[in-house]
């Protein structure tokens, strides 16, 4: 198992939401959980166009902090709600759960960061965190889930070796999303960059960091299947 050899504690967390319902199943970035005066305050990005567009999907916040229009800020018990979406750390198995997660199990991580390494997604409500690494220095590395897999992928899963090499190609030309990065396994697609983690790869590359990938999970269905690319930022290359 290849673990996560730097750990970077994380100024803030993005919140992403998927709309179960679409089409498209995209992921839309509606919030940030961010640490203030002792405590994590969740602030929805109300004026962003991905708040926008989720809310045309259905979205009308967290079940625990609905939108209010009274305000789109909370401060009262986030991280507590947002941890109970993880395993308790008591589990006799949770090691496998850090493991499973790129995590070494002895490693010491604050909740905060678990949150944000392993995203804390449960299968039915669409929401997922996102460690944005924010002013983090190389190198780093984290595990990203190849999205859009089952639709566009020109690989079939038994193809997919652990450990083959991929590469992070921008397209700008996308007529969904100029912002759209594919992901590419020997010249073939596999899929994209999450949106959730679009500006993190944008800015990297644009700052000329090496970025190097691999594939190092493969599980879900037959019907649903998921590839986990393990992520290893490094020097500039110019």
């Amino acid at each position: 198992m290849r673990y996560i050899e730097h750990l970077i504690e994380p100024v803030r967390l993005l919140l992403s939401w998927q709309a179960q319902e679409s089409k498209d199943r995209s992921r839309y970035v509606v919030g940030e959980l961010v640490r203030k005066e002792g405590k994590v305050v969740l602030n929805y990005l109300n004026d962003t166009e991905d708040f926008e567009r989720a809310c045309q999907h259905g979205f009308s916040g967290h079940p625990a902090f609905r939108i209010k229009e009274e305000g789109t800020t909370y401060d009262d018990k986030v991280l507590e709600a947002f941890v109970r979406r993880l395993p308790p750390r008591s589990r006799s198995d949770f090691y496998r759960y850090m493991e499973m997660r790129g995590l070494n199990p002895d490693a010491e991580i604050s909740d905060f960061a678990l949150l944000g390494y392993v995203g804390a997604r449960l299968p039915d409500d669409g929401f997922e965190l996102v460690h944005p690494f924010d002013n983090a220095m190389q190198p780093f590395e984290f595990i990203t889930e190849v999205a859009g897999f089952r639709h566009g992928s020109e690989v079939v899963p038994d193809d997919i070796a652990i450990d083959a090499p991929v590469q992070f190609v921008p397209e700008p030309d996308n007529g969904y999303d100029s912002q759209a990065i594919r992901i590419e396994m020997g010249g073939r697609k596999l899929g994209y960059v999450d949106r959730g983690r679009l500006s993190l790869f944008h800015r990297l590359l644009h700052a000329g960091y090496s970025i190097a990938g691999s594939v190092v999970r493969k599980n879900g269905t037959a019907d649903r299947p998921l590839i986990y690319i393990f992520t290893a930022v490094g020097a500039k290359t110019h």
